[in-house]
């Protein structure tokens, strides 16, 4: 929008502002605005956020978040916090809220937008200095410090103070954080829950499941201790206030595991609520929390003992905390394209916590401890490219969720190159189409649609297709993931509720996510991929279901489902990326260690930190990543108090 002309005299007295204001540092508003209340709106991760920002003449009066569709929780902090900081400093140099980086940037952008409808000088505003830095240190001590509250650092924090009320647990985001504020819920074997329901899972299945998955590059003295502790780990979580319920396998929309023994303890209540719950248990305990205030040194003595951090502040100043042992569970490097780049080169995605930056991993390696699994990503399911998706979210709105629900059907792929490249009827065993995905060029896959397969959902239903959740039928699931609930009451209705996807595929066109072709010559050329290889594909798919029988991938072929009828769509996915599951080395005590197997005094690495767990890829039955962190965490308090008391 064209800034609005100004008089003379109102352009001099801005400039008599300007230079006033530089020459005293002050922190009011180097600009004048047209007074009103205006709104404007900006992409977050999940939908727009709107927002509406109130200018006197002479500043910016008010500024409200007015709709967001961001996870709650999450978005919380940035909500409350960048308004504030905005009207505050008179600035629109506000650093983002760590671990919610993409709704902060959306209320600065719609912000942005505010200012220019009211006449306001963005750069200056941009400029404009925020409250000054303290360079005073302040030291604290304590009996144990924890860095980082998600799964693996609440447990360790909880688990620590039942042992002393001296224990600080830091956290860089202004709430909990995490994958295990997304995730469904834990592993365990032989569990109090499982035995309850008579569907006891074996501990020697379990052990067999991680052998079969890093095909032996594991630590496995340390998964044994983690499957032996992971009952135990159940119900004390359960006595401190977390609901958990057991889940049978697949009810989640993984219809590959149904069938499969039921190692799921769900959140009853979510993520974001269960950790929470632990952390009040914490400070009831005596235990200090401090959110905002990331850990960027461990400190250490001269016989390479570690005795405690160096953290920052919110308000920028810097803490010395010194303590008996370390605990590090600061959820992998996932959210840093630096480190990704180095141990994946240029075939990764950035994972779904973006606050998980690997602090902790470089701050154990500087300590001494060697690296361990760096090469291991939780790829899991698929999702859309960052620029198209905002693209996507601007054309479809909320409705971009229902592009997923192709996933779960055994539809045709193919990748970058034209070609059909995998199983399709396994494609939800997330943890292994996750991985082929990841595999193929660009980590892309297109998934090809018909006009016949969209007629017969539109009149039947997805359970026309295939039916995933009828096995449930009178024995309902539920948990949450993702905050959000998975109850298959819920989802057997919708898969037996007619939908129309056409009207949302036309939506979605020229996003670079959703294509269209008349004949499949004209979809190829519109993909942009090879169209005599991907005619090829269709073809030997069609002619392996008419035969029964998939020369190319042994598939089950009364499950594929033919590409006849046009016009034609494709869908666009990238591989998802849930976290990395490694970094530095560690013994069955939870402690790092370094190249020799020598454990590191006074320093433990839990959680997606911490090496070992896993090979290449992760495991195949369901909460194996969360079931170790909680272990993992409960273990490194329980065993930092015991090396304290030493």
């Amino acid at each position: 929008m064209k800034k609005i002309m100004r008089r003379i005299s109102v352009i001099l007295l801005c400039i008599v502002m300007v230079l006033s204001l530089a020459a005293c540092g002050s922190q009011e508003s180097k600009s004048v605005y047209k007074a009103g209340t205006y709104t404007a709106s900006a992409n977050g991760k999940n939908g727009e956020v709107k927002v509406e920002a109130t200018f006197t003449g002479d500043k910016i009066q008010a500024v409200k978040i007015l709709e967001h569709k961001e996870t709650a929780g999450i978005a919380d902090a940035p909500v409350k916090s960048i308004p504030e900081k905005i009207v505050s400093n008179q600035s629109l140099a506000i650093d983002t809220v760590s671990g919610a980086t993409i709704t902060s940037q959306a209320i600065l952008t719609a912000v942005e937008d505010c200012v220019k409808q009211a006449g306001g000088d963005v750069d200056s505003l941009k400029a404009a200095k925020v409250n000054a830095v303290s360079d005073k240190v302040e030291e604290v001590s304590y009996d144990v410090v924890v860095i980082g509250a998600g799964a693996a650092g609440s447990s360790a924090a909880l688990a620590a103070s039942e042992g002393s009320d001296s224990v600080l647990l830091l956290e860089k985001t202004a709430s909990p954080m995490g994958a295990g504020t997304l995730a469904g819920g834990m592993f365990a074997a032989e569990s109090s829950l499982q035995k309850q329901a008579g569907k006891t899972v074996d501990k020697n299945w379990i052990f067999d499941e991680y052998m079969k998955a890093s095909a032996g590059y594991m630590n496995s003295v340390l998964v044994r201790t983690i499957i032996d502790e992971s009952s135990e780990t159940v119900d004390w979580l359960i006595d401190n206030g977390m609901q958990l319920n057991l889940v049978d396998a697949g009810s989640g929309f993984s219809f590959a595991n149904v069938g499969r023994p039921s190692t799921l303890h769900g959140y009853n209540e979510g993520g974001i609520a269960a950790i929470t719950k632990l952390i009040k248990q914490f400070e009831g305990n005596n235990g200090t929390v401090m959110f905002s205030t990331p850990a960027t040194e461990l400190l250490t003595d001269s016989s390479g003992k570690v005795t405690g951090v160096i953290a920052t502040k919110e308000d920028g100043s810097k803490l010395k905390v010194n303590a008996k042992a370390v605990i590090i569970a600061t959820g992998g490097f996932g959210g840093n394209q630096e480190m990704l780049k180095e141990q994946f080169g240029d075939k990764y995605t950035i994972g779904e916590v973006a606050s998980c930056t690997g602090d902790g991993i470089k701050m154990a390696w500087s300590a001494g401890a060697a690296e361990y699994g760096t090469a291991t990503a939780h790829y899991f399911w698929e999702t859309f490219t960052g620029e198209e998706f905002g693209a996507l979210i601007g054309a479809v709105g909320d409705d971009f969720f229902s592009l997923t629900d192709f996933t779960f059907y055994p539809h045709l792929r193919v990748n970058k190159l034209g070609q059909r490249y995998c199983d399709e009827t396994t494609v939800t065993d997330f943890a292994t189409h996750g991985a082929q995905v990841h595999m193929q060029p660009n980590q892309t896959e297109y998934l090809v649609l018909d006009t016949g397969i969209l007629e017969q959902i539109a009149e039947k239903g997805y359970v026309s297709v295939e039916d995933h959740f009828g096995t449930f039928k009178g024995n309902r699931n539920f948990y949450m993931e993702f905050n959000e609930p998975n109850d298959t009451d819920e989802l057997i209705e919708k898969e037996n509720t007619p939908k129309d996807y056409a009207p949302l595929l036309e939506s979605a066109l020229n996003t670079g996510v959703v294509f269209k072709g008349n004949t499949l010559e004209e979809l190829a050329q519109n993909m942009g991929i090879d169209g005599g290889t991907f005619t090829e594909s269709v073809e030997q798919s069609n002619t392996a279901i008419k035969s029964g029988k998939d020369d190319m991938f042994y598939s089950d072929t009364n499950r594929l489902i033919p590409v006849q009828k046009g016009p034609y769509y494709a869908v666009k996915y990238v591989a998802r990326n849930l976290s990395t599951l490694g970094g530095v080395a560690i013994n069955e005590k939870i402690e790092a260690v370094d190249g020799n197997g020598t454990a590191i005094p006074g320093l433990y690495v839990a959680g997606a930190d911490a090496g070992g767990m896993y090979g290449k890829s992760y495991v195949n039955f369901e909460g194996g990543t969360l079931g170790f962190a909680y272990t993992s965490g409960r273990l490194a308090g329980q065993n930092a108090i015991a090396y304290m008391n030493k």
